[in-house]
C-alpha cells in the first residue's frame, strides 16, 4: 500500500511540473508575440525625422543669418531673395487654380451652389473678364492719380467682387479709408476703397466668389449719391479700370 501510495504521488508530481512549464512556454510565446506585433505596428512619433527636421530649420535660420552678416555680392543677392519672399504676398488664388487643373476640386462636404451666371461683364467671355464692383459712372479717370479710379453711385450701393478671389487686406489705407483687397487666380489684385462699411461676412484669407458684397460706398455730401475707390494692379504695376470693365 506505501509503494503504490508513494508511486501515486510521485506521478502527480510529474503531471504538476509538466503543466507548469507547458504554461511557461505559452506565456513566452504570447509575450514574444505580442512584443513583435508591436514592432511591426510602429511608434506614431517618429524621433528621427522630428530631429532631421529640427536640425534643418536651425540650418536654414544660421544660413539666413550668415547671409545677412556678409557684405559680398554674392549675399547680397541672397539678402535681396530673402526680403522679397516676406514682402510678397502669397498667391493664394494661384495655388488654388493650380491644385484644381492637377487634381481637381477637393470633396465638399455640402453640395455647392449653382451660382447664376455674371451680368454686366466686360467685353464677350474672356478668361480674365470682370464684372462691375457697382452701377455708377467714373468722376475721377485712371489719368488723374495713375492708380485707380473714382465710382460715383447710388447713396446706398453695395460694392460687389468683380472676380472670384482671396482676401488678402481688410481695413484702412491711408488716403483710401475702409478698403479691401482681392487677390485672383491671374496674379491681378482688385483693390476697393473709400468704403463706408465693410460686410461682416468678409473675413481675411477667406474666398470669395464674384460678385460677392464687400461693403456699401460712402454717401457723398449732396446726401443723393455715394462713391468709392476701385483698382486693379498686377505686381506693381497699376492697370486702368476702365479699359477691362464697361463703365457707365
Amino acid at each position: 500500500m506505501r509503494n503504490s501510495a508513494d508511486d501515486l504521488r510521485r506521478r502527480y508530481a510529474d503531471r504538476m511540473a509538466q503543466g507548469d512549464s507547458e504554461s511557461f512556454r505559452t506565456s513566452l510565446n504570447t509575450g514574444n508575440s505580442a512584443s513583435m506585433g508591436e514592432k511591426k505596428k510602429g511608434p506614431l512619433f517618429n524621433g528621427s525625422i522630428f530631429l532631421f527636421q529640427i536640425m534643418m530649420s536651425v540650418c536654414l535660420f544660421l544660413g539666413a543669418g550668415i547671409v545677412f552678416k556678409n557684405d559680398s555680392e554674392l549675399s547680397a543677392k541672397g539678402q535681396s531673395l530673402i526680403k522679397n519672399m516676406y514682402h510678397s504676398e502669397f498667391q493664394f488664388a494661384a495655388a488654388k487654380k493650380w491644385y484644381e487643373n492637377q487634381f481637381g476640386k477637393p470633396l465638399a462636404l455640402l453640395p455647392e451652389k449653382q451660382s447664376a451666371a455674371p451680368e454686366n461683364t466686360a467685353a464677350g467671355n474672356k478668361k480674365d473678364t470682370y464684372a462691375q464692383p457697382a452701377s455708377g459712372r467714373v468722376y475721377e479717370s485712371f489719368q488723374a492719380n495713375g492708380k485707380g479710379i473714382m465710382l460715383e453711385t447710388g447713396k446706398t450701393s453695395k460694392v460687389d467682387t468683380v472676380k472670384e478671389g482671396y482676401v488678402i487686406f481688410i481695413g484702412k489705407k491711408k488716403n483710401l479709408g475702409n478698403t479691401v483687397v482681392i487677390q485672383h487666380s491671374n496674379g491681378e489684385e482688385s483693390w476697393y476703397g473709400e468704403l463706408d462699411s465693410i460686410d461682416p461676412s468678409v473675413k481675411l484669407y477667406s474666398y470669395m466668389e464674384s460678385q460677392k458684397t464687400l461693403g456699401k460706398v460712402t454717401p457723398n455730401k449732396d446726401g443723393k449719391t455715394g462713391k468709392f475707390y476701385f483698382a486693379l494692379k498686377k505686381g506693381n504695376t497699376y492697370i486702368d479700370p476702365s479699359k477691362v470693365i464697361r463703365f457707365e
